[in-house]
């Protein structure tokens, strides 16, 4: 219903580049450029200011693109009321998937207690695994996706989303499948000793006191990283080295076990949602809710 060449813009102005935006668009670079070039010559604009560090909204291009996403999100939203219309008036909730994000917790509760739940239609929607993205997704629930499922510290997202506890995961350590610690059924904090384990930079949402444990640890090399991304995983695999993580991950990547270590630190899992949820929105989240409490108790 509107330009397409929009999506390349927005994701421009999210990323800063336009190799990661067209990465997030699955289309090559000199496409998108093709198309945010064409655009601007055809409206007479200059949306960004291009430099070899990337690319940068001018001011014109910072109004433009606020404008653009309000554009692009009517017309989802009118889609939407008129396929809702066509079922009768229910509206799905749009469940953002991804390969670290996949909301099987979600999707398994809901097909083992299909006679439990009200009825909420759940709608697929796919994510890439870059944070940015990721991010920028989760400011604007509501819009394209209504909810997430994942791990997180309600802290750390506290003024930009909603978040619902389903249960609390473990914190755990991936290893290579040919690293000797692989084969242990658990693991102590002095098991790691003598290995770069991979925790996510102090700050950027993790658990301060997992990371506290390892640091005091003098044989334990502490490897900072910003953002979980699947990247990450693939250089674990590469590397040797440990990579602290949740059992809700041991299927990401085939080259990695995860095994339990002798420790209490969690992380709270479940669905992140807008601030102010819609009606249909929080008639799901009852629902989980009811769903994971018929879950624990059998």
């Amino acid at each position: 219903m509107y330009d397409r060449r929009l999506d390349a813009v927005i994701a421009s102005a999210d990323l800063g580049s336009f190799g990661k935006a067209a990465e997030r668009l699955h289309i090559s670079v000199p496409a998108l450029v093709k198309q945010v070039n064409t655009f601007e010559r055809e409206h007479h604009l200059t949306l960004f200011h291009r430099s070899r560090g990337g690319v940068e909204p001018t001011i014109a291009g910072e109004q433009f693109v606020e404008d653009a996403r309000a554009i692009i999100r009517q017309c989802d939203e009118i889609v939407r009321r008129a396929r809702a219309a066509e079922m009768g008036g229910d509206m799905p909730v749009r469940l953002g998937v991804s390969v670290l994000r996949s909301g099987k917790r979600i999707l398994d509760l809901w097909q083992h207690g299909a006679a439990r739940h009200g009825g909420s239609r759940l709608e697929i929607v796919p994510m890439v695994d870059d944070y940015a993205a990721f991010e920028n997704v989760v400011r604007h629930l509501g819009e394209h996706v209504d909810v997430v499922v994942c791990a997180f510290m309600p802290q750390w997202w506290g003024d930009v989303c909603g978040t619902l506890r389903i249960e609390d995961q473990p914190l755990a350590v991936a290893v290579p499948r040919d690293h000797p610690l692989a084969l242990r059924r658990r693991l102590s904090v002095s098991d790691l000793e003598g290995n770069r384990v991979r925790v996510i930079a102090r700050g950027h949402g993790g658990n301060e006191d997992a990371r506290d444990a390892l640091e005091s640890n003098g044989g334990i090399e502490v490897v900072d990283f910003e953002h979980y991304d699947l990247s990450v995983f693939n250089d674990c695999v590469e590397c040797g080295d440990l990579l602290l993580s949740k059992p809700v991950w041991s299927d990401v990547h085939p080259g990695l076990v995860t095994v339990p270590v002798d420790w209490d630190f969690t992380m709270q899992y479940g669905v992140m949602h807008a601030l102010e949820p819609s009606a249909h929105v929080r008639r799901f989240l009852d629902e989980v809710t009811e769903l994971a409490a018929w879950d624990m108790s059998r």
